[in-house]
């Protein structure tokens, strides 16, 4: 399991050393402005202090302490933009201040010559918040080297799920291919909608939403552990479709999460909710085998729960159910599912896949 760990941390490592990548980050303006925006806000918090920057990628956020007033931030980056990094600091005259270090969090040694830092900043999240799971290497250091009375940033969030209508996302693909060129493509549509990935990230419009989003959990990032991010259970998420209102169907949850950054001087959110503007987060959607038509007064439970894939730990494994309709489980990423699928299904992908498996 260890060379397995070994294995993906060098994959994701090795992802992050693309510009493109950083490019797309850093002109994520909501992103990057609720950074920039909490640090000056909080100025007061970082004047004279020493800053631990998790995962520092090009650096900004290491900037950013340093024109507030850091005595000190060091900078931590496990991949080989730590190279970059180091000339983007003497570039702008901050390698006084910003002392870059090449290595994963949890291989640190004596390169951190502070026994406790004041303050932990990081851009760690992921897709549905948890995705990657950077989370654990930031906890790392906030256990090893945080004081007591240290400053987390972000320091907390909500995540949100609400039924969602995927109508537009269908007919798009519906109306591709009706006409392919002049041909009648139509037959692959259905294949097509089959093949989204699992689960689907895109953007949701503000009137994809169908109920009210459900805040199904809260986390304070200096009190959660590493094991409590391992297995994610959500019970009793409860949603109910108001009567007299116009007839709806549901295709799927959307989940997202709201980061605040909290400070002496006050609070910072960075949202990624449908609605607000655009972040590279996007939303999540977990796609449901079929659609649920809604006419009002109807109520549904569901169960959420996101676990750390076994062979790969820098993914969570979604699972979506209703207690009360045991037909409507919804699994994603399970191969045993789709195979079962494959056997009892009579639509056209499933027929190809049977006909060229004798």
């Amino acid at each position: 399991m260890e060379l397995n760990n070994k294995i993906v941390d060098d994959e994701y490592f090795k992802s992050y050393f693309n510009l493109n990548v950083h490019e797309l980050m850093l002109k994520d303006k909501p992103r990057t402005l609720a950074y920039k925006n909490a640090i000056e806000l909080n100025s007061i918090d970082f004047k004279d202090k020493v800053v631990i920057d998790v995962g520092s990628g090009t650096g900004i956020l290491s900037m950013f302490a340093a024109k507030a007033g850091a005595k000190k931030v060091y900078a931590i980056e496990g991949s080989l933009m730590a190279g970059y990094c180091s000339n983007l600091v003497e570039n702008n005259k901050l390698d006084s201040i910003i002392k870059v270090i090449h290595k994963r969090m949890e291989d640190i040694s004596d390169e951190i010559e502070d026994e406790k830092v004041d303050i932990i900043i990081s851009e760690w999240m992921g897709f549905y918040l948890f995705h990657e799971s950077m989370l654990n290497s930031v906890l790392y250091a906030r256990d090893r080297y945080l004081k007591d009375n240290g400053i987390m940033f972000p320091s907390r969030a909500d995540v949100f799920l609400a039924p969602v209508n995927m109508d537009k996302l269908i007919d798009r693909k519906v109306n591709f291919w009706n006409d392919v060129y002049g041909f009648d493509f139509s037959i692959l549509a259905e294949p097509a909608l089959q093949e989204l990935p699992a689960p689907y990230v895109e953007y949701l419009e503000k009137d994809q939403i169908v109920l009210n989003e459900n805040k199904i959990l809260s986390v304070n990032f200096n009190t959660i552990t590493c094991e409590e991010l391992e297995d994610i259970i959500i019970n009793n998420i409860d949603f109910k479709f108001p009567e007299g209102i116009k007839p709806k169907t549901i295709h799927g949850f959307g989940i997202w999460f709201i980061c605040y950054f909290d400070g002496s001087k006050g609070t910072v959110e960075l949202s990624t909710a449908p609605g607000d503007p655009e972040t590279h987060w996007k939303q999540t959607t977990i796609l449901l085998p079929s659609g649920i038509e809604l006419e009002g007064g109807e109520t549904m439970t569901c169960r959420l729960q996101m676990t750390q894939d076994s062979m790969n730990k820098r993914i969570y494994d979604l699972n979506l159910e209703f207690p009360d309709d045991e037909e409507q489980e919804m699994e994603q990423d399970n191969e045993d599912e789709d195979e079962e699928h494959e056997e009892s299904c009579d639509c056209l992908k499933c027929k190809i896949i049977r006909e060229h498996s004798k």
